[in-house]
């Protein structure tokens, strides 16, 4: 993913350390619209692959406030002989502007979903976005979404280390290895996973029949035989 898409196409949004309170609110009035996003949370906005993002507030993009504060934290940490380079990052807007693909942070198994709305998120969702809304775009990003949400992908994350997890703690994925998956670029396959996609925002009621087609498809790409796709159900379960 990273080789195709080496410019921050993959990355996290916004990174407010402690001071989500200076930049998110339930109620924004009295601020610039065109700098107000929904927030989303973690799991608390993306429960499920395929899933309908919540949220309960809204993030304002406030760029002077996050130059004021990184200056003071920098003379702070300059003072308390503090090499760190502890900031907060608010990201880019033409991001938040845009179609996306949000993916959980931490979970056991590859949780993506598909945002046609302008939005924002905390630093548990990974973000991709080719940072425009053309037609082609956004079919691609729907290949991708169901892509990332095939149990193929998430076997593979499990198995080689993209989702790090050990009993007793937090599943957590790195970016730079989440980058690492291979993304196929056949337009058939591509297409194929797109239209199946789509079916799921457009009816969720297909969810269940769709991601099997999907995973089919996947499988079928690869050429991989009963006693393969078994093994690859049983190690999702085991992990």
């Amino acid at each position: 993913l990273l080789y195709l898409f080496p410019n921050k196409n993959l990355r996290t949004c916004v990174m407010l350390l402690d001071m989500e309170d200076e930049f998110t609110f339930y109620d924004y009035a009295g601020k610039d619209e065109r700098l107000i996003y929904p927030y989303y949370q973690g799991s608390k906005a993306l429960s499920e692959k395929f899933g309908d993002l919540r949220f309960t507030k809204y993030f304002y993009y406030n760029k002077p406030l996050q130059d004021a504060i990184n200056e003071k934290l920098k003379i702070q940490l300059k003072k308390d002989g503090i090499k760190n380079k502890k900031r907060i990052g608010l990201g880019e807007t033409i991001v938040y502007d845009n179609p996306k693909i949000y993916i959980r942070q931490s979970a056991k198994e590859i949780i993506a979903t598909v945002d046609l709305k302008r939005s924002s998120a905390n630093n548990s969702l990974y973000v991709f976005t080719l940072r425009n809304n053309t037609a082609e775009t956004i079919d691609f990003l729907y290949f991708l979404c169901g892509w990332l949400n095939s149990d193929l992908i998430t076997y593979y994350a499990q198995h080689m280390n993209i989702i790090r997890y050990s009993p007793g703690k937090q599943p957590q994925i790195k970016i730079s290895d989440l980058g690492s998956v291979f993304i196929p670029t056949n337009k058939v396959l591509q297409t194929k996973i797109s239209k199946l996609c789509k079916s799921i925002y457009f009816n969720p009621t297909l969810k269940q029949h769709a991601l099997k087609e999907i995973n089919d498809v996947v499988y079928n790409y690869y050429n991989l035989s009963n006693s393969e796709i078994l093994d690859i159900l049983d190690g999702i379960k085991a992990f």
